[in-house]
């Protein structure tokens, strides 16, 4: 049980599984306490009977196979909450079930030190809402479970609004983090970086605007407090380009990138981000292969 609510993880990867079944997971937290914790964990994809709320959080390119993975292995009243970064999820979602779809947002700062082990970095807050735009039992009843289990949250009716909002605020932390390897506390003091972040993020707002697209907050705004509350923290982007795997790259400044094309607003400064982290996608998994089969990697010093 975890804050009166039974909670069963699930996870493709069986040897995440099995670390997990052995191990606990471990959560350091703002303070430095540690707390090891027992949850249930299955290999997916599993059949759910009896689940009220499923919470989707894996990474974006991931969703799709996901809801072609548990379409008809859910109950039709079970509430299917995205908990994602980037944008199309809800839309990828909605194309594999026909369960009442709720999307949230956080700005909970977190660091992965391998299976079972998160390190919290940065506390915040996580909007919770209705997909259709509607208020929402459903919401209200997400909303009460995090709150209890210590995590502030909040219900929005423009869901879509806070969604996009920080896809543009992602788009102008994560990409340059991952190029430039430097924590949230950094890029934050680095005036190059700064004007960089700025010009990614009033392009992703010029998109919104004609996608009519309302904004829930300042991205720019919320781009300096997520920053200044988790200065300490390695973006997920960089923290997936460190152990050689995909990034969200494409569902953030790529479809930032694609959503001005069609409304024809000019996006150059995302459209850079997208192409120089794809490169930098395909080094880190040049450089991973290469230490896997035991050949040398030449570094310039």
């Amino acid at each position: 049980m975890m804050a009166s609510h039974e909670v069963t993880l699930v996870h493709r990867d069986p040897i995440v599984v099995r670390a997990l079944k052995k191990n606990g997971i471990r959560l350091q937290d703002l303070d430095g306490t540690l707390t090891k914790v027992r949850v249930a964990i299955r290999k997916g994809p599993t059949r759910l009977p009896g689940t009220e709320v499923l919470i989707v959080a894996v990474k974006a390119y991931d969703t799709r196979a996901v809801a072609a993975s548990y379409r008809g292995m859910i109950h039709p009243e079970t509430t299917v909450v995205s908990l994602q970064n980037g944008l199309g999820n809800v839309e990828t979602l909605r194309s594999g079930f026909r369960n009442e779809i709720l999307a949230a947002s956080t700005t909970e700062g977190a660091l992965s030190l391998g299976p079972g082990y998160v390190v919290h970095t940065g506390r915040g807050v996580t909007l919770i809402g209705d997909a259709r735009g509607a208020s929402s039992d459903a919401s209200s009843r997400v909303k009460m479970a995090f709150d209890r289990a210590g995590l502030k949250a909040e219900t929005r009716s423009n869901i879509h609004g806070v969604l996009w909002t920080k896809a543009i605020v992602n788009a102008a932390i994560n990409p340059l983090s991952s190029l430039t390897r430097l924590s949230n506390g950094a890029i934050i003091k680095n005036r190059g970086i700064r004007d960089i972040a700025h010009s990614a993020m009033n392009e992703g707002i010029s998109v919104s605007h004609a996608m009519h697209i309302k904004l829930v907050g300042d991205p720019r705004k919320l781009w300096q407090r997520i920053l200044s509350s988790t200065r300490a923290n390695k973006s997920s982007m960089l923290q997936d380009i460190e152990r050689g795997k995909m990034s969200e790259i494409r569902q953030l400044n790529g479809a930032i990138l694609s959503y001005g094309r069609k409304t024809r607003v000019k996006t150059p400064v995302n459209g850079i981000l997208t192409k120089l982290v794809l490169g930098l996608e395909e080094s880190s998994k040049t450089t991973k292969s290469k230490v896997l089969s035991g050949f040398p990697v030449r570094t310039n010093r």
